[in-house]
């Protein structure tokens, strides 16, 4: 493929050269001079990116290696060829006088044209990249395109830049230093700085290799928050989030220092731990007006006692007020008996006195 950049840059006159496809790997070549080239072996190729120039000025193929290789004096892991979508004699200087010359359809048909520019570039790198992969298929070269509709913006270096998500890593590759990072080789993510009233959060990268310094991403926009938990969770990386910024260089070095006993007592866990701190105070305050289980548990026996006791005392009392009743009755009956023997002992002597008369 011809007209075609290369970054890293080499040494000397910016001229675009060719990339060829050979048996065991790729090679770019200067047209200044035969000695300036790159050669990548497919054997150390990790990663194979393709981006398409929707959205940005140009379209890329990018080579992510496993080890370092040199150009011009740098070493570097990261190749990548290029060629810009915007076409050369396009008006970029803000000439306002050659802007009003155009008409609305002539302005028309140049925004179709820089489509169709834009179309055929990414078919041409798109193929290409494709054609790489299936010379490079025996040590394992895929083509991964990056997920735009999944992309934040943050700040991995000195620049606000944005970052997008690929089926095997997070990757930023239009503007130098460039950034990927493979996602098998992450432990955990840590959000930092995720707490009410702040516009932006930080996000930390612990790798599986210990001696590999931690990741930073900064000054993440907090609407991107739930999009980047549910992309963390979507390819199953562990996280967990608090409001303040660690040191992770004294945390690296605790992890070290002896390993085993870091995850015998409890490992990450203390990540999570950090981010409850902060609603603790709250749910003390309000535990201090609610009712704890046990003290809820001896105020229903309490109040059972009771009941118990009111149910008793009231039969008693129930019991008492029957036996009063019952006395009453056998001494009214007691009394009418008596005043019935009375009365009858009454009628038979006016009978007495009769008979005697």
């Amino acid at each position: 493929m011809d007209n075609v950049f290369v970054r890293p840059a080499m040494d000397g006159k910016r001229v675009p050269g060719k990339v060829e496809i050979h048996q065991n790997g790729l090679r770019y070549q200067s047209p200044l001079q035969q000695l300036q080239r790159v050669d990548i072996l497919f054997s150390n190729v990790k990663h194979l990116f393709f981006q398409p120039c929707q959205h940005e000025l140009v379209v890329i193929i990018h080579v992510h290696l496993k080890d370092p290789i040199l150009i011009g004096k740098k070493k570097t892991k990261d190749v990548q060829f290029y060629r810009e979508a915007t076409d050369i004699s396009f008006d970029e200087t803000g000439n306002r006088k050659r802007k009003y010359r155009y008409g609305d359809e002539e302005e028309f048909e140049q925004e179709q044209e820089e489509r169709r520019r834009r179309a055929d570039l990414d078919r041409q790198f798109k193929a290409f990249a494709e054609k790489i992969a299936e010379a490079g298929k025996n040590d394992n070269v895929d083509v991964d395109v990056p997920f735009r509709e999944l992309g934040f913006n943050g700040v991995p270096f000195r620049s606000n830049v944005f970052c997008q998500p690929s089926t095997d890593c997070l990757v930023q590759l239009t503007e130098p230093p460039f950034m990927v990072i493979t996602l098998d080789d992450i432990e955990i993510a840590h959000l930092e700085r995720v707490q009410f009233g702040l516009k932006n959060f930080d996000m930390v990268f612990v790798f599986k290799d210990f001696h590999r310094p931690p990741y930073h991403i900064n000054t993440i926009p907090v609407e991107s928050l739930e999009n980047v938990k549910e992309w963390l969770d979507s390819v199953n990386i562990t996280f967990s989030e608090g409001p303040l910024n660690l040191n992770w260089p004294t945390i690296m070095k605790t992890v070290q220092a002896d390993t085993h006993q870091f995850f015998v007592d409890g490992g990450w866990s203390f990540l999570a731990t950090e981010s409850d701190e902060e609603g603790s105070d709250q749910e003390s305050e309000e535990s201090a007006f609610e009712m704890s289980d046990s003290e809820m548990a001896a105020s229903e026996e309490s109040s059972e006692d009771d009941s118990e006791f009111d149910s008793n005392a009231s039969d008693d009392d129930d019991e008492q007020s029957d036996g009063e009743d019952w006395d009453e009755l056998e001494a009214k009956a007691a009394r009418k008996d008596r005043e019935g023997g009375n009365r009858s002992e009454d009628d038979e002597a006016p009978k007495k006195k009769k008979r005697k008369q």
